[in-house]
This record gives C-alpha cells, sequence and structure tokens, in this order.
C-alpha cells in the first residue's frame, strides 16, 4: 500500500480482523445482501462525512476530525487530509466490478 496513512492505525487491525471474521463465517455488518466488515463501512461513511467536513459541517454534534486522523492513522488539515484520506481509501478499496453500462441510443423503444 502506498500514501501518507499509518499501516497500523486502529483501521488496519480491524480491517485485518474483519477479512478474518468474514473468512471464518462469523458475525459481520450485511449490506444488501453481502457482508461487509466495519472498518470498510466506517471508511465509506467517513468519506461522506470528510466531504462535507470540507464544506464546512459536521456529520453530527460530537463528530471530530481529530478522530478521524487517530483512527485512520493519517495527517493533514483541510485538501491535504482529504488527499491523505483518499490515498488510504483508493489502497483499500476494491475496484468495483463491471458495471453494465446501458447506451440509451442502442434501446429500442416498443
Amino acid at each position: 500500500m502506498k500514501g501518507k496513512y499509518s499501516s497500523d492505525s486502529p483501521f488496519m487491525v480491524e480491517l485485518e480482523n474483519d477479512a478474518d471474521n468474514i473468512l471464518k463465517g462469523e458475525r459481520v455488518l450485511n449490506v444488501n445482501g453481502s457482508p461487509m466488515g466495519n472498518a470498510m463501512w466506517n471508511l465509506i461513511v467517513t468519506k461522506r462525512d470528510l466531504g462535507g467536513y470540507l464544506r464546512g459541517y459536521k456529520p453530527h454534534r460530537y463528530w471530530k476530525v481529530s478522530q478521524v486522523k487517530k483512527y485512520f492513522g493519517i495527517t493533514g488539515s483541510g485538501e491535504k487530509l482529504m488527499a491523505n484520506f483518499m490515498a488510504l481509501y483508493n489502497d483499500v478499496m476494491p475496484e468495483p466490478e463491471e458495471a453494465i453500462l446501458v447506451d440509451s441510443n442502442s434501446v429500442k423503444e416498443e
């Protein structure tokens, strides 16, 4: 993995534990019928939250950017923080399966 984040952060530890739990068939989150670990859920939700934080709002009353930095092992402020987070996000998040694209010109109306 590359980027400016800690590879021994609480997020990375939880990510490894979640992967082991999924392989063992232990209880994990069920998202749209697929298993997902808490770490991946936190990654997705934090992407949304940091985007809002950069636009000037806090996701909820007790949300703190320092907790995000500590959990994910990232540093920086503003755009640099988001860049470091996105480096982690892009390294960890799996590529989506091939999307089925429909060309509106190829669809025949009946």
